[in-house]
């Protein structure tokens, strides 16, 4: 079968704010990631030599008979964990200062601080400009008293939406609670730092916060339902770096090419007690597989699995990553069918991953989930992938995002303002999904293999001028009652662990992705997140 652009017409509007450039600064134990935000709304991409797509209207489903998930296999909801950096509304760690993103320059108009401008700590030299990641209460409007500390030189400035000058290494303030929909900002302005006495050690946190080791013990218990978190917005597998090795990855005093630290991933999910699903970036090497294998295999808890998948939809080619793949696949003459080249070429790399993991959880097998994903709308990816060589061998998990929604303010919906009858646009979109889903689930039974989502959820992207219509219908409780039936639907026709994306995030014209809209919104304000809950229990 051939892989035309309309086959792979659907892969190509994407989730997330991409991560096409990562900055990162050495924070004395920890160290700031940044990802530059830009809107993933893509338009289809078509590769040379086929035809444009046409659209094509979502058909309503006719009702039909769905098996049943085998007796005694039960759901297990996890979550994709939300990034820590300034401009997302999750607050992962107790110190604000901790991955907020880059030290910026202000002689070089603000841009992120050249390295030979840092310290050996990570810090400035001499003087830079901070964003610190914003405290839950500030989000729901409420004022939130900080103090930040430091060790060595340098006058410390707060800027923004507070203004304070600190003295003898300390300094407090009241950040402002947020006002409409503008972010509160604080901003820590270091200047006159000098070499004998590095500035190092930046640590802000409002008094008293209760930690559960480097984690702020709030964000810690929100992601306790879940049984399983993908780290995906920790790592830096969206943005395809050429070389990731052990020597020049990411550690706890040192940043890396990899994203956030392994360690971090490894102790939020003990801190949990879930079970942590990694997203290995494509091009690590032997050696960084083998060392991170041995890494979870030691640190992570007892009892605890560890899901492992190369990349992030390889099959995806709105990721750098897609084309690499096909043409190394084209390169080895996998395939006389162009497409093939690539699902054929992730198979196989996978494969040649997956053996290494298996000799670093050789004592204790039933640790290891070694997964493999494909594209939820067309099954002929997960079967390529499946069928290529021993694919199966070294698997133990297919995967897809049995997303529902896209394209969903075009076509018959373009000019549709009332809610209920966008909800039944909607409805016909899940239910499409999950047939979706059947399918690849009957791909994963024929090799005796789990059948899981990696990602899943609404997938709606709304163009600006529908933004006040979007924001109603991300928020009515019509979207609790559609993820509900999403949820129970999976549980009764998959029966295995669904991931969703994700934990917390705006809503916007790159997409509503979070279950949530900032930490510590009111349950009740959460139609998704709602659902999600009463379904972990």
């Amino acid at each position: 079968m051939h892989v035309t652009a309309q086959s792979t017409r659907s892969i190509l509007t994407k989730r997330r704010l991409m991560a096409t450039t990562l900055v990162f600064v050495v924070a004395a134990t920890a160290w700031a990631e940044v990802k530059e935000p830009y809107g993933e709304d893509y338009p289809v991409v078509v590769v040379p030599g086929t035809s444009t797509p046409s659209p094509t209207p979502t058909p309503t489903p006719a009702p039909v008979t769905v098996p049943t998930a085998p007796a005694g296999r039960s759901l297990r909801l996890g979550v994709n964990v939300a990034g820590s950096v300034y401009y997302n509304t999750e607050r992962v760690f107790a110190n604000l200062a901790q991955i907020a993103g880059p030290w910026k320059d202000p002689s070089a108009g603000y841009a992120a601080m050249a390295a030979s401008k840092l310290n050996a700590y990570g810090f400035p030299i001499s003087a830079g400009v901070l964003a610190l990641n914003v405290p839950q209460p500030a989000w729901a409007g409420k004022a939130v008293a900080v103090t930040c500390t430091w060790l060595g030189s340098g006058t410390v400035r707060i800027d923004g939406d507070a203004r304070v000058v600190g003295a003898n290494n300390r300094v407090s303030f009241t950040w402002p609670g947020r006002t409409g929909t503008n972010r509160p900002n604080i901003l820590v302005n270091v200047s006159g730092a000098n070499t004998a006495a590095p500035f190092r050690a930046l640590d802000c946190r409002e008094p008293g916060l209760v930690a559960n080791g480097q984690f702020d013990q709030r964000f810690v218990d929100d992601m306790k339902p879940f049984g399983v978190l993908r780290f995906l917005d920790w790592s830096n597998t969206n943005g395809n770096p050429a070389s990731v090795t052990w020597a020049n990855r990411s550690t706890l005093d040192r940043a890396g090419t990899d994203g956030t630290a392994l360690e971090h991933e490894i102790d939020l999910a003990n801190a949990v007690g879930s079970d942590p699903w990694f997203t290995v970036p494509y091009n690590a090497d032997e050696n960084y597989i083998r060392n991170m294998g041995k890494l979870v295999h030691d640190r992570l808890a007892p009892g605890r699995r560890a899901y492992f998948e190369l990349s992030n939809e390889v099959w995806n080619y709105s990721f750098p990553v897609a084309s690499q793949a096909l043409n190394e696949g084209i390169a080895e003459k996998l395939s006389t069918d162009k497409y093939s080249n690539g699902l054929m070429r992730y198979a196989e790399k996978s494969i040649w991953m997956h053996k290494f993991l298996t000799t670093a959880f050789a004592d204790n097998p039933a640790r290891l989930v070694r997964v493999v994903s494909a594209q939820n709308d067309n099954s002929f990816s997960a079967r390529t992938i499946m069928a290529f060589r021993d694919t199966a061998k070294w698997v133990d998990a297919l995967a897809t995002a049995p997303y529902f929604g896209h394209s969903f303010y075009t076509g018959a919906n373009t000019y549709v303002t009332d809610l209920s009858k966008l909800f039944v646009s909607l409805e016909a979109m899940r239910v499409s999904a999950l047939a979706k889903a059947r399918e690849n689930k009957a791909i994963a039974d024929k090799y005796g293999k789990r059948y899981v989502a990696y990602e899943a959820g609404q997938h709606i992207i709304a163009p600006a001028a529908k933004a006040t219509l979007d924001a109603a219908l991300q928020r009515s409780p019509l979207m609790y009652d559609i993820y509900k039936r999403y949820i129970a639907d999976w549980k009764a026709q998959m029966g295995d662990t669904m991931t969703l994306y994700s934990a917390t995030g705006t809503i916007s014209q790159y997409g509503s992705w979070g279950m949530r809209e900032y930490a510590g919104q009111p349950l009740a304000e959460t139609p998704k997140r709602r659902a999600v809950l009463e379904a972990a229990r």
